[in-house]
């Protein structure tokens, strides 16, 4: 069983230039209900974090110096045949829909685009590394200055691809970082981190900070949230 309930939380995004960058980050917010290995549902609030971009060869390699704001959680919800925050779907007789739906992870990429939802499907988020900051794979949460990476920059699963809104309208080019899933209400707005990207192998890397942090009230209201962003060329 799995049924959604859906929020949006959009970043206004704030560009540096008008090169092939990296622009900001956003969130899809919405609770997930879906049964896990042993049969029994678990209802879960998720957080998928996004970066976006303004140009479609843009391809993300890493995040790091990750710090969660003061109202993420604590411990994050992993399904039972979930290993940890490195995405992993054996497939067969342990998949489950709360693996796919409503487990957290880390990744650069790897999952399917121009879908609302991606599926944590068997081979999603391949190669997927985590630096020694963020606390090991079975962390119950990421720890200060966390980061992960795309151990196969080949791979290039960090391009961006075309994601949509819930009207099923394209919102610009985008590609997944995280899924945070997790029993209690939570937020990881004011989150800051770093992100390198280029557009493809052999090309010169590109780093920029970013903020996600929008003024009190502005997303109830509004549904938009504004990105403080600095950039640097690696």
């Amino acid at each position: 069983m799995k049924t959604y309930a859906l929020g949006l939380g959009l970043a206004s995004l704030v560009a540096a230039t008008a090169s092939a960058d990296i622009t900001g980050a956003y969130v899809y917010s919405y609770s997930v209900t879906a049964a896990d290995f042993d049969g029994a549902d678990v209802t879960v609030n998720v957080q998928d974090l996004y970066l976006s971009s303004n140009d479609a060869a843009d391809t993300a390699l890493n995040v790091f110096n990750y710090n969660a704001g003061a109202n993420a959680a604590t411990s994050y919800f992993q399904s039972f045949t979930g290993t940890g925050w490195q995405p992993t779907n054996l497939g067969g007789p342990f998949d489950a829909p709360a693996l796919r739906l409503a487990d957290s992870f880390v990744t650069i990429g790897g999952f399917a685009q121009d879908t609302l939802l991606p599926e944590q499907a068997p081979g999603s988020g391949a190669g997927t590394g985590l630096d020694p900051n963020f606390g090991g794979n079975g962390a119950a949460a990421p720890g200060p200055n966390a980061g992960w990476y795309n151990g196969s920059p080949p791979s290039l699963n960090g391009q961006v691809g075309a994601v949509p809104e819930p009207s099923g309208d394209l919102i610009g080019l985008g590609v997944l970082v995280g899924r945070f899933a997790s029993v209690e209400d939570f937020s990881i707005v004011c989150s800051t981190f770093e992100v390198t990207w280029n557009q493809g192998l052999g090309t010169p890397g590109q780093q920029a900070g970013i903020l996600y942090c929008p003024a009190p009230g502005a997303l109830a209201l509004f549904g938009l949230a504004a990105f403080g962003r600095h950039r640097r060329r690696a």
